[in-house]
């Protein structure tokens, strides 16, 4: 039961908070004619609410909101008035009438899609308030002795002033995200900039072990024709004892400089700044758009899918990252110029599974053996006379193993292949609550 309700509240809680600020501003009022019926801040909180998150159903939302207010109206008055529970009730339920209707001709006057055009979106609103209002004064007969061109000049009034602060809450609330976007990216640019700064750093380290280890070779090579070549055996122990001990030493520093780069990348990709965590939608959107630029780049016609069945938050999306580019790029190589490729998401008892699937060209049966094996590669450039290193699903393996996992793949040879991970929920998925 407690998971149950914590699941609703995590799923619906925007509707929540929605409601019960709407229900607290809504006993923010002014009374126009001296008796029970009111104009409140609370409908253009709610209004406000309504245009800038379009999900939000406004019906049901509304009627909710209108119940709740009812409530706690009845409530607040019964316990501080003279008035019996049913005679209070009684006063306040006309108000729920403002908000059924409010919700209703909210949605049949689409009144979000003209939230551009804002004269129409503040008309339209009035319009709107205005004819909630008139619906709820008709179930108020405490009203008749008032004048109706007072009422109704009342009520478009207050109409008209509620749905321009609507309108300046919704322009508000879009330029306060733009600004909060363009900090995040501020932000993330500044990180960016260091990481790369440091990365640099880490390079020149890199290119210097390179000709370190150049040295070791050349230094290696050349005792090794000493030692098949001396002639005076007490020459060539002094000499090649000499030539080993610069060895070491160029080893030594080799693996000095490559200790600290080590290091330097592992602080570079500890936590930041930057979220933890994330959902496997967030991950799979990145790889999406990082894939789509580069088939747009390469001019090739390959369209790419994906699909998941399960939404979950996770602290190895890096990981997952690397997994599914290197399989999709493994893919895109094997559909050559043109055809489909598929990436599923799936649960299989206590396991997470990806399937990356394409139409490709397929694997040799005698070759799927081997595909795992680190060098192997059937991939040869014509334009670089370079043959492919062989690692991409190597490295996709140790990766899966890493996290207790397995990767099997199965292929008809024209007509594409299909690599499946299976890793182990407690490995991958973060459970909430």
């Amino acid at each position: 039961m407690t998971k149950t309700l914590h699941h609703f509240v995590r799923n619906h809680r925007l509707e929540l908070n929605t409601i019960m600020l709407v229900t607290l501003t809504s006993m923010v009022f002014i009374y126009p004619f001296n008796n029970h019926f009111r104009f409140t801040l609370g409908i253009a909180v709610l209004s406000t609410l309504l245009l800038y998150f379009p999900k939000l159903p406004s019906v049901q939302l509304t009627f909710v909101c209108g119940v709740c207010i009812v409530a706690l109206r009845t409530v607040i008055y019964f316990f501080i008035g003279p008035e019996e529970l049913d005679d209070t009730l009684f006063r306040h339920v006309p108000a729920l009438l403002y908000y059924v209707v409010f919700g209703i001709l909210f949605k049949l006057l689409a009144i979000r899609t003209f939230i551009d055009n804002l004269p129409v979106a503040v008309l339209l609103l009035t319009v709107t308030d205005a004819l909630s209002n008139l619906a709820e004064l008709v179930f108020r007969p405490t009203l008749q002795a008032v004048s109706f061109d007072l009422i109704l000049a009342s009520i478009v009034s207050a109409g008209l002033v509620r749905s321009i602060i609507t309108v300046y809450g919704y322009v508000l609330l879009k330029h306060y995200h733009a600004f909060v976007l363009e900090q995040n990216q501020l932000k993330h640019y500044a990180e960016l900039t260091m990481m790369t700064a440091k990365l640099k750093t880490e390079l020149f380290y890199l290119q210097k072990s390179s000709q370190d280890i150049e040295n070791v070779m050349e230094r290696s090579y050349w005792l090794y024709n000493q030692l098949n070549h001396s002639e005076s055996e007490t020459e060539c122990r002094e000499s090649n004892a000499a030539s080993a001990l610069e060895v070491a030493r160029e080893i030594h520093e080799v693996k000095k400089d490559y200790a600290r780069v080590i290091t330097g990348i592992a602080n570079i990709l500890k936590p930041s700044s930057l979220e933890q965590f994330m959902s496997l939608s967030e991950i799979l959107y990145i790889i999406e758009q990082n894939i789509l630029r580069f088939l747009a780049a390469s001019g090739k016609s390959i369209s790419i899918t994906f699909h998941y069945r399960e939404d979950f938050k996770t602290g190895r999306h890096y990981t997952i990252v690397s997994l599914l580019d290197n399989l999709i790029m493994n893919a895109i190589d094997a559909c050559g110029q043109s055809g489909h490729i598929r990436v599923l998401q799936a649960t299989a008892g206590t396991d997470v599974v990806f399937e990356v699937e394409d139409n490709g060209c397929g694997i040799n049966p005698h070759e799927l053996a081997l595909v795992f094996k680190p060098g192997f590669s059937t991939k040869f450039s014509l334009q670089t006379g370079k043959v492919s290193t062989g690692l991409g699903l190597a490295h996709v393996k140790n990766l899966t193993e890493s996290l207790k996992g397995t990767v099997t793949v199965s292929s008809n040879v024209g007509k594409g292949a299909r690599f499946t991970i299976r890793i182990p929920q407690e490995e991958i998925m973060i459970r909430e609550g």
